[in-house]
Parts: structure tokens; sequence; C-alpha cells
């Protein structure tokens, strides 16, 4: 059965990398943990780690341990808890702060730790002879995906390429007056959605022309599928300086890079009419919008650096510097 599967996974490459060496730790666990019960000794590898590092250095947090063998905080308190069901640990609080607990080996785990240290070096040995075997440095190697992982995650990287994918779909338009209804249908859908429409809005939203074309700015479209999906505007304001206003996406649309393509566009457009920054006012209930723009470099500033428009809504200024 087993090499049936490692068959598969072997077939499956990369794909099933994590699951390799899932079930490889979980067939090197198992086999431990045959050997101490075929001694009769009352021991699980799982605790192994935990169990080490107290006999290096006790007491120590929860923290600490988890931090120093790298396992998450709730699996040091599940083996914490197994280990003090067998009296191999005992626990008490910290003096200096009542939060934390501290775990130390109790006479029982000294004593055994220090029987088991004979063992763990038959199986030291035993394994570093299997990772001989393979001709390759694989523990420098693991060590190295360790470390490229700690800069950035599987997580990460694989949301980088899938947000790339999504927004090389977009495809960015400049204002033309059939586009003009888009602008208000898109921005009054996405104000209903969080606020009130105010006659502000109304009155850049019914004539884009002559608010922000004319007075030397862009109104910009995305389009995905042949869809209208999300639109914003630049506007000047002040010298070497525009504002980035009236950025919305279709409710259906949203989590498909939309939003970042036509910001990303409007800097490129700013940066273009050598501009020195750029401005916009948002709200701090809209989470995703700020996380956007603080990962394009805007920054929140002083509301009165800036004479803006002033809504009944609540905004910050956010500013970002091109030069």
């Amino acid at each position: 059965m087993f090499l049936a599967v490692n068959d598969l996974l072997k077939q499956l490459g990369a794909l099933a990398f994590a699951t390799r060496l899932k079930r490889l730790a979980e067939s090197l666990q198992r086999d431990a943990s045959k050997i101490y019960h075929s001694l009769d000794v009352a021991f699980e590898a799982r605790w192994f780690v935990v169990v080490y590092a107290l006999s290096k250095k006790s007491p120590r947090s929860v923290t600490e341990i988890a931090e120093a063998v790298g396992l998450t905080h709730p699996a040091v308190n599940q083996i914490a808890g197994e280990l003090a069901r067998h009296k191999l640990i005992t626990s008490r609080q910290d003096r200096k702060d009542e939060r934390r607990r501290l775990l130390a080996l109790s006479k029982k785990g000294r004593r055994m730790a220090s029987d088991l240290q004979e063992i763990w070096d038959d199986i030291e040995e035993v394994t570093g002879s299997l990772i001989k075997d393979c001709g390759v440095d694989l523990l420098s190697g693991i060590e190295q995906i360790e470390i490229s992982l700690a800069e950035k995650s599987i997580y990460s990287r694989v949301r980088e390429r899938l947000r790339k994918k999504l927004a090389d779909k977009i495809e960015i338009l400049t204002y033309r007056p059939y586009l003009k209804k888009y602008f208000k249908s898109i921005n009054e859908e996405w104000l209903q959605s969080h606020f009130k429409i105010e006659d502000r809005d109304r009155r850049i939203l019914s004539d884009p022309n002559r608010l922000i074309i004319k007075k030397g700015g862009q109104v910009l479209f995305a389009r995905r599928e042949n869809k209208i999906i999300g639109t914003a505007a630049l506007i000047p304001c002040g010298e070497k300086c525009f504002q980035l206003t009236k950025m919305a996406v279709l409710e259906s649309a949203r989590g498909k890079q939309a939003g970042r393509r036509l910001a990303e566009e409007a800097i490129a457009c700013a940066r273009s009419n050598q501009a020195d920054k750029i401005i916009l006012q948002t709200s701090t209930k809209l989470k995703a919008a700020l996380n956007l723009y603080r990962s394009l470099g805007f920054e929140k500033v002083n509301s009165d650096k800036y004479d803006l428009p002033r809504y009944r809504r609540r905004t910050i200024v956010m500013e970002l510097k091109l030069r």
C-alpha cells in the first residue's frame, strides 16, 4: 500500500512535496515509537523535541519551547499535557509574569531523558547513515528551504502568482464618452454599499468630462472579458500633484485585481505627467482598500495638509511620494 501511494506521489513530483515529507516524518516517528515500546519504555516519538528542549534548559515557557523547536503554541501545549499526565514534567506560573506558564522536567522526566540518550544516539547514527546514502547534503537542503520559506511563505509565493495571472486578464482603458455611464454606475453601487451618495459625488459622477478630463485629469476603466468592472479618476490638485479618487470595482468582480491594476495605472499616469506625489481620501473602515494603498507605498498624512473636498463620511488622507 505504501509503495503504491508512494509511486503516485513520485509522479506528482513537487506538487506532493509536503505530503511526502509528512509521510516520511510519520514513518520515522512510528518506527521510533516502536523502538521505545519494544524496550518497555513509556515514551512517544512526538514528545521528543519538547523533552529534549527541557533537558537542555529548564524551566521554559511554552512560547520559548515553541520558538526553540519550531512547533505551534497549541502543539506544544498538547504535548505538555500528555507529558504532565505521565508525570514527566512539572508546571508552575512565572513569578515575574503570572500569565506565563513555566515547564520543567520532573525527577522522573530527567531520569527518562538520561536513560533514552543512548537510544537517541543510535537513532541519530542510523538516520545519519540513511541521509549519507542519499548522496546529497539533505539536511543543508532542508535548512535552505526553511530559510527561504521564512523569508516568503508558500502562501505568499502562490498568492503572488495567482494575483499576477488575474491582473494579466485586466485591460485598462482611458476615458471615452461611451464609458461615462460605467463611471457613474460602478461608483454608485460602491458608495451605496459602504456609505451614502452625497451631492459632491453626484456632481463629479454626472460630468467627468468637465470636472476631470478638461482639468487635465484622467478617468480609467478596468475591463475583463469584455466587461467594464472597475473605474478610477486622477485629478490635478496643485503643482505636480494628482488626487486618486472615485476608485471602485463591481462587487461581483472584487478579488480579481482590478483595483490594484487601476491604482498602478493611475500611478504610472501621474509619473508620466511629471507629478511629485499622489494623494487620496479613504476610510479606515475599508480594510481591503487600506491594505492595497499601503502595499503601493501610500502613507497616512495630516488631513489639513491638503485642501480637499469635505464629505459627511469620515475620511483620512494618504500620500504617495513619486520622487
